[in-house]
This record gives structure tokens, sequence and C-alpha cells, in this order.
């Protein structure tokens, strides 16, 4: 049962996006924008439609989907660059006369697959109670499985069973990720995949496997990207490339990586928290026959 219904002859949709990152996005299908009570304004000219609504009283969990114009609300740059992968979506419905936000949840789902055509997007939407049809449980792997600092640029601690490695929950006594994190500015540029900072004095590698995110310029605002390779001369490699090309100048904030091995756990003085299981036999060794003399 819900615990409250918004009055049906003045009833309205809205939704809430909620990205990892805290940026949030507000829309309704009124005509007008709607002031919530808690003075929060959900827009009416986001150029969102919402397409389609099924729920029931069974235990299959509820869908609806969304179509929206870029660049109203959310932007081409966000999509494209992941700032909203995995986004939470929060719709509900309430009265247009006394709006409040979150009377009548009608769903919580996370944002899926987007497909960009020209200047619209089409977004599959997960219900969070597709989790409860998704395989669980750990992987035996002789890599570490965790992510270092429990973190990622720009969000907070992640929401996953898997989050072991090291932080504020995980490991108080553990490395910080604000004790590793840096900042620099680009001296010059190769490609979207390649940069360098020549103000950088770590060793070869220190960065491999680490996160970039730009403070300024083109970039700026947008999902950090995985490095591939870092020199002790400051220069990077990325795995995605930037969205935009980098400009001489740009700042950025930086953490080192981790390539999942046991010799990088002992690097940050957290073999305790090592997530995989290097000494566990192959399929290829417990399987073997024994032959005789």
């Amino acid at each position: 049962m819900k615990p409250h219904v918004a009055d049906w002859s003045t009833k309205v949709r809205c939704a809430r996006i909620v990205a990892q990152d805290g940026t949030a996005v507000r829309i309704t299908e009124h005509p007008v924008d709607l002031v919530m009570s808690n003075g929060q304004v959900y827009r009416c000219d986001t150029g969102y439609e919402f397409t389609g609504y099924d729920d029931d009283a069974s235990m299959a969990p509820g869908s609806f989907d969304l179509t929206g114009i870029l660049d109203h609300g959310i932007t081409r740059d966000q999509l494209g660059s992941g700032v909203f992968d995995n986004a939470r979506i929060y719709a509900f419905a309430t009265s247009w006369k006394a709006p409040v936000e979150d009377e009548e949840p009608t769903a919580f789902a996370f944002l899926g697959k987007t497909t960009l055509s020209d200047s619209t997007y089409k977004t599959e939407v997960m219900s969070a109670g597709d989790v409860l049809s998704q395989d669980v449980g750990r992987i035996y792997s002789p890599q570490c499985q965790w992510t270092l600092f429990d973190q990622h640029l720009g969000s907070g601690l992640i929401a996953s069973t898997r989050s072991r490695c090291i932080g504020p929950r995980a490991n108080p006594d553990g490395p910080d990720i604000d004790s590793y994190k840096v900042a620099g500015t680009i001296t010059s540029v190769t490609s979207q995949y390649q940069f360098q900072d020549t103000g950088r004095t770590e060793t070869d590698d220190y960065f491999t496997s680490g996160e970039v995110r730009f403070l300024t310029g083109d970039n700026a605002g947008l999902a950090p990207i995985k490095i591939k390779q870092s020199t002790s001369g400051g220069q990077f490699y990325l795995h995605g490339g930037t969205y935009y090309m980098p400009q001489v100048g740009d700042t950025y904030e930086m953490i080192p990586g981790c390539r999942k091995r046991v010799v990088d756990c002992q690097a940050y003085g957290n073999i305790a928290n090592f997530g995989g299981q290097p000494h566990v036999p192959s399929t290829s060794e417990y399987t073997q026959v024994g032959r005789g003399s």
C-alpha cells in the first residue's frame, strides 16, 4: 500500500533525475513550472515526455519510458561523457494545486542505455525491482575486485556491496582519497588521448589505472576518465579520450591507480583488504588427471 495518494482530480506526474555526482534535473508534465512545498522548482519547458508507465499488484517491477530534448536540463556533453550513467530517477505524482515533492511515489529506477538521435535522445529505464533478477555474489579471481578508495573523482562512497577497499566506512584507518588527490595544469597536448604536465614528479605508472577529471576548460564538469598509462615526465595516456580536445592551461584533479595486484595493496599498506584470490588453483590445474609411473 502507498503511504499517501495525491488528489486524483488535480494529479500531475513529476520526476527527479539525480546523477552520481549530485547533479539533479527536476521535470514535470504540467504545462507550467511547479514550485514544491520545499521550494524546489520542477520545470515544464525541458522537452521531456513521459511516454509510458505501468504498474500492477504483482511482484513484477513497474516501468516507464522517458524521451528528452538535449540541452534542456541534460546536455549532449553530459550524456556523451557519462555524467548521467546509472543516474537515479525518482518518479512521483502530486497535486498541481498544492505540489509536494515525493507526495505519491510511483517509481524508483536507473537510467540505462541511451540512444542519441540529432538533438533528441531516448533512454532505457531499469526499475530498482529489476535488481532482484540480477545474478549476485563474488567471483573468484586472482585480481582484486574492489575499487580503489571506494570512490570516483567527483562522487561519494560507491553504493555497492563490492566497496570493500578503503574509505571512511570500509577502513577508517586506511589511506583516504583526499590524501592522494593531486591537482595540476596541462602544459602540452598531443591528442584527446594524450597530454602532459611537466610539473608532475611522480614515478612511472604511479597514476596508471587512476582517474583524471578536468576542473576548467571545455571538459570541466564532465565525467572522470580512466588513465591508461602515466610516465615520470608527466605524460598521460587515456583509455577513452576526452570529450573535447584539451587545451594548454586546463586544470585538472587526479588520483593514482591500482592495477588490482597484491603488490598494489602492499604499496598502499592495505593488504588486509585485498579482494583477490591469487592462490586459488585454476580450472586447468584442479582438473588434471594424475598419471602412473
